[in-house]
C-alpha cells in the first residue's frame, strides 16, 4: 500500500548563507532458517547423520550470507538479468538490477515493482495544507485572502524506504543517484512506459485544446497521464480546461476518450502568482510516471510524438538527459491534415544575459537561434534548461520540484531549475526535431493570444512579494548579492545539489556572477563544439557528463584554446 510523506520541516528562518543536512535511510533484511536432524537411529548411523546434518547446517548459513552471484544486492529482482557496465547502450531502467548504495529487501523489492506496474495513479484527493507563499510575503496582503490552502501532496511511499523516494535517490543531491536506483523509478501499461504531462495554464482558452492534441496526436494515448493546473476566475470565467467541446455532443474527441488519464487541480484566479508557483503544483502531482514532461497551455503536437520525443531521449544514450527548449512558433510548423512536422529548424539554448536592476537583477535566457540540426541521430548538448518544454525521467521531477517559495517570479525561474538541475548531474539537450509547437502572440495570433489575462493583474495584492522571491531565488544559487539575506525554509528540498558544483557551470560558460556580466560569443561554441568537447566524457554507465575531469573554461576567444582530451575511459 503506498504511503503519502508529508513535506520536510517548515521552519521558516533567514540567513546569509545556507546548505541542506543529511539524513539516513533505512533498510530491513531477512535470514534464511534451518532444519533439525533426527534422533533414535544406531550409534554409528546416528553419528554420521549428526556430521551430514552439521554439514548441511553450515553450508545453508553460507549459502544465506553470501550476496547474489549478479551483483544484485538485497536479495532477487525479476531485472536482475542484464549487463550493468554497458547502460549507455540502452536506458538503465530496462536491465539495471538493485545494487549501489540502497539494498531493498525481496518484500520492498517486490512493494516498488508493483508500484511500477501500477497506472494511473491520480493526484486528486490526497491533500495537504500550506501556507499561499504570496500572502505569507506580501507586505499588506488583502484580509479576503486566506494564507493557507490545500494543495496535493507530493508523491512518496514506503516501498523506497523509511526514509523516502529522495532519500533513497541520492540523498537529496548529495551524490549521484546509480543506474539501479534509476531503474526502479518509472512506471509501466503493459510494455509501454508512461509519460507524465504537466500544464499550468491562467485563463487560457487553448487549455483544452492542447489536452485534445497530447492524447489525439499519440500513438499510445493509453500510457499518458495529464496533470493540470487550472488557474481561472470562478465567477467569470469559463472552464477553459474541458474538452473543446463537450463530451455528450463529440464523444469521438480524445480528450473525451482519455478523461480518465486528466487531474485537474483548480485555482481562484486571484490566487495565482506565477508560473513557477502553479508549476510546483504540477510536480505534486506527478505519481511516478517513466518520464516526466512539461509544456505550456498553449501547444500542438505533431503525429506520433510520443513514440518520437521517447526515441530521440533514449538516442542520447544518458540517463540524465533532460531535451529541453523554448518551441518555435505553431505557424506554418505542422501539416493540418497530416499533423506532420514542416518545421525543419530547431530552437537551441546558448543566449543569456543579466536583466533587471538592483535585488531584482538575475540572469535571463533571451531569445535563442534556431536552425537545421548539424547533428543527426542524436539530441544536441546545450548549458541551458527552458521552463516552457522539458522531457525527462520522472526521477528529475522527484528529486527537483519546483520552489514553493518564489511567488510573483517570472523571469529567473530557468536559471534556477536548470542551476539546481546541473548540480544534481542532469544534461541539457535539444532535440533534433521538434515534437509541439508554441502559439506565440505574433503574426495571425497576436490579435487573440494578447487578450489573454496575465498573472500580473494580481501584483497589486501581493506587494514586495517580487523582491524577497527574488533575494531567495539568487541566494540558493549562489548568485545573491553579498550580504543579501533571504528566506532559507526548506532549502534542501529546494536547494542545489552537491554532484557539481554552480562555480563549475559558471567557468565552463562563461558566466561572470561578481561582476554580472556573461562571455560573448556562446552561441559559436554551443553545437557541433560543445559536444565534441563535452561528449566524450559521458559516463560509460550513462549516467550524466563528468564535467569534473573536464578542464575547459568558456571564453570569447575559445577557438584559440587546445580541445580538451579524453586522459581515461569513462
Amino acid at each position: 500500500m503506498m504511503h503519502e510523506k508529508m513535506s520536510k520541516s517548515k521552519k521558516r528562518s533567514k540567513v546569509r548563507s545556507g546548505g541542506p543536512s543529511s539524513s539516513t535511510a533505512t533498510t530491513s533484511k531477512t535470514t534464511l532458517g534451518s532444519s533439525s536432524g533426527e534422533t533414535g537411529m544406531p550409534t554409528i548411523v546416528g553419528a554420521f547423520l549428526v556430521i551430514l546434518v552439521v554439514f548441511t547446517v553450515v553450508t545453508l548459513g553460507a549459502l544465506a550470507k553470501a550476496p547474489p552471484v549478479d551483483g544484485g544486492g538485497g536479495g532477487s529482482s525479476p531485472r536482475s538479468n542484464n549487463n550493468v557496465g554497458n547502460t549507455a547502450d540502452v536506458p538503465s531502467s530496462k536491465k539495471a538490477p538493485i545494487s549501489g548504495n540502497n539494498h531493498p529487501n525481496d518484500e520492498r523489492q517486490q512493494a516498488i515493482d508493483k508500484l511500477r506496474h501500477t497506472f494511473p495513479v491520480h493526484a486528486r484527493d490526497d491533500l495537504e495544507e500550506i501556507l499561499h507563499p504570496g500572502i505569507l510575503y506580501s507586505i499588506n496582503p488583502p484580509p479576503s485572502l486566506d494564507r493557507k490552502m490545500k494543495v496535493p501532496k507530493f508523491w512518496d511511499t514506503s516501498a523506497y524506504g523509511d526514509g523516502g523516494l529522495r532519500n533513497y535517490l541520492g540523498h537529496y543531491g548529495n551524490r549521484l543517484i546509480t543506474p539501479e536506483e534509476a531503474a526502479n523509478v518509472g512506471s509501466y501499461t503493459g510494455d509501454q512506459e508512461t509519460i507524465y504531462v504537466s500544464i499550468a495554464s491562467y485563463r487560457d482558452y487553448e487549455c483544452g485544446p492542447t489536452i485534445e492534441s497530447v492524447f489525439a496526436r499519440a500513438i499510445h494515448p493509453e500510457r499518458i497521464r495529464v496533470a493540470v493546473i487550472s488557474q481561472r476566475d470562478f465567477k467569470t470565467d469559463e472552464d477553459f480546461c474541458a474538452p473543446p467541446n463537450p463530451c455528450y455532443e463529440d464523444p469521438e474527441q480524445a480528450y473525451c476518450k482519455w478523461q480518465a488519464n486528466v487531474d485537474i487541480f483548480q485555482v481562484e484566479a486571484q490566487l495565482s502568482v506565477g508560473p513557477v508557483f502553479a508549476r510546483h503544483l504540477g510536480h505534486r502531482m506527478y505519481r511516478g510516471e517513466y518520464y516526466a514532461m512539461q509544456v505550456d497551455s498553449h501547444v500542438r503536437f505533431t503525429q506520433g510524438w510520443d513514440d518520437d520525443i521517447i526515441k530521440q531521449w533514449k538516442q542520447a544514450k544518458n540517463e540524465m538527459a533532460v531535451l529541453t527548449t523554448y518551441l518555435s512558433d505553431i505557424q506554418g510548423s505542422i501539416d493540418p491534415k497530416t499533423h506532420a512536422n514542416h518545421h525543419r529548424s530547431r530552437p537551441i539554448m546558448c543566449k543569456s544575459d543579466y536583466e533587471g536592476h538592483g535585488k531584482l537583477k538575475h540572469l535571463r535566457h533571451g531569445q535563442q537561434p534556431e536552425g537545421p540540426p548539424g547533428i543527426h541521430g542524436q539530441p544536441t548538448l546545450h548549458p541551458f534548461w527552458a521552463a516552457g518544454f522539458s522531457f525527462a525521467r520522472g526521477h528529475f521531477v522527484v528529486q527537483l520540484p519546483y520552489d514553493q517559495y518564489l511567488p510573483m517570479v517570472f523571469q529567473g525561474e530557468e536559471i534556477s531549475m536548470g542551476l539546481r538541475g546541473w548540480s544534481y548531474g542532469y544534461d541539457y539537450y535539444t532535440a533534433e526535431t521538434s515534437v509541439c509547437f508554441h502559439m506565440y502572440a505574433i503574426k495571425e495570433n497576436k490579435a487573440v493570444r494578447k487578450k489573454v489575462p496575465l498573472f500580473w493583474e494580481n501584483a497589486r495584492q501581493y506587494q514586495g512579494v517580487d523582491v524577497k522571491a527574488m533575494k531567495r531565488l539568487n541566494g540558493i544559487i549562489g548568485m545573491g548579492q553579498e550580504g543579501d539575506e533571504y528566506d532559507t525554509t526548506d532549502q534542501e528540498m529546494y536547494g542545489l545539489g552537491h554532484v557539481r558544483t554552480t562555480e563549475k557551470f559558471f567557468e565552463t560558460f562563461g558566466i561572470h556572477t561578481k561582476e554580472q556580466k556573461v562571455e560573448e560569443g556562446l552561441c559559436t561554441f554551443v553545437g557541433k563544439p560543445m559536444m565534441s568537447f563535452f561528449h566524450p566524457w559521458l559516463r560509460k554507465n550513462g549516467m550524466g557528463i563528468d564535467y569534473d575531469s573536464i578542464a575547459f573554461k568558456y571564453h570569447s576567444t575559445w577557438r584559440k584554446d587546445p580541445k580538451p582530451e579524453v586522459t581515461e575511459p569513462f
